[in-house]
């Protein structure tokens, strides 16, 4: 019989190896759990003024980035935080102030080019670099006054020569073209571009020339009549955004316009026809919008089923989504946001074609399509040009 001072000691060995063991089996229990990195991706969107139809489209293509980068990344849980821009830099600029303070890595945007001159001066400041989907003034192109901005379209300082051929090889008289536009950072940066590319090429203005107006017009019937007064305007080439070009159409319509009417990527897409009261208002009408060239991946296709619907102008769109994209991507990686962003905007595969960011952030762009209205809903792009091949067909 074993001695009761013997039974508690051997009873004491036992619990203290069976703890142990317990513990060792803890120990080979791995822990599977996961935890990520939150990112907060900054959108300035122009939720009001004169992009406000749009508006609706950008949101749905960062959206959708937001949830392929989430979908592609185990490592990674990114955010989209919207703010206004109301297409103007005095709500931009306090709009990225927002953004900041809610920790945003980089901000895609703005769409208008005043909003990310003013959201710039904000954001480079801070440090925090952007990517614009639609700002097209040449002066953002200037490094210095622009700090850590790219832009994912070319400059109009490339779309005035294009737009410029779009009217010779419509056949507009060489002294018959008059131009209204915006005097904000976008029409007259646009206008200046054209006109300097159409006079560039021998030709002229008709007699109502160049004339600006203030964002916020809505009555065009003074500039309608006059143009439609000079018998020598045959033409009209509008840098405008979407809803006062709609309503110079209509202005024109009832001044008793007969001529041609052209227009840069402001009014550009089907989105047109909404803001019309009739849409045979916009039979033949050309506008010039970038050009995607070759698309990657499948967002132009899901965009195209459902392009009715999402509406919004469809480069810009892309280019939305895009901006989206290379900012997560470039978040992703290790080092600073700003050099990343450059190395994955080079040689980038996106929705918008085939992108790689200049030293100064621009693009160069895959050249423009001419896209008609054919006054019934239908938008078709069937021609493009190129700085190197001038006004083509497409295929």
């Amino acid at each position: 019989m074993i001695p009761a001072k013997y039974q508690a000691v051997a009873l004491a060995m036992f619990l203290t190896v069976g703890a142990f063991t317990g513990c060792l089996g803890d120990d080979e229990e791995e822990d599977t759990t996961v935890t990520k990195t939150t990112v907060r991706i900054g959108f300035l969107n122009p939720l009001t003024g004169p992009l406000e139809p749009d508006a609706p489209g950008f949101s749905w293509a960062a959206t959708e980035a937001i949830s392929d980068l989430n979908t592609a990344s185990s490592t990674h849980t990114f955010e989209l935080v919207e703010v206004d821009s109301g297409c103007d830099g005095a709500v931009a600029g306090p709009g990225a102030q927002t953004l900041i303070d809610s920790g945003v890595v980089a901000v895609a945007g703005a769409a208008c080019s005043g909003a990310s001159m003013g959201a710039n001066a904000v954001l480079s400041a801070a440090g925090i670099p952007m990517i614009s989907y639609a700002s097209t003034n040449p002066g953002l192109s200037d490094a210095s006054a622009y700090p850590l901005f790219f832009r994912n379209v070319p400059s109009d300082a490339i779309q005035g020569p294009a737009g410029a051929d779009m009217m010779t090889d419509a056949g507009v008289n060489a002294s018959g073209l008059a131009i209204l536009h915006m005097t904000n950072d976008y029409g007259s940066g646009l206008a200046d571009s054209v006109k300097a590319a159409w006079e560039g090429n021998g030709n002229a203005l008709c007699a109502s020339g160049m004339q600006g107006y203030e964002e916020a017009t809505t009555d065009f019937s003074g500039l309608a009549n006059g143009i439609a007064g000079n018998a020598d305007c045959t033409a009209v080439y509008l840098s405008s955004y979407i809803t006062d070009a709609a309503l110079i159409i209509e202005a024109l319509s009832d001044a008793g316009y007969t001529g041609a009417i052209f227009g840069g990527d402001g009014p550009a897409g089907i989105g047109l026809y909404e803001k019309l009261e009739d849409d045979t208002m916009a039979t033949n009408m050309t506008v010039s919008a970038p050009r995607a060239g070759s698309t990657y991946g499948d967002f132009e296709a899901r965009y195209d089923a459902d392009a009715a619907t999402i509406g919004s102008i469809k480069t810009y769109v892309l280019t939305t989504y895009d901006a989206v994209m290379i900012i997560g991507k470039a978040a992703a990686m290790s080092g600073a946001i700003n050099d990343n962003i450059k190395s994955t905007g080079t040689g980038y595969e996106g929705a918008s074609g085939l992108l790689t960011f200049l030293d100064n952030g621009d693009v160069g762009g895959a050249g423009y399509d001419f896209c008609t209205y054919d006054g019934a809903g239908g938008y078709n792009c069937n021609k493009y040009w190129t700085a190197i091949g001038g006004v083509q067909s497409s295929a």
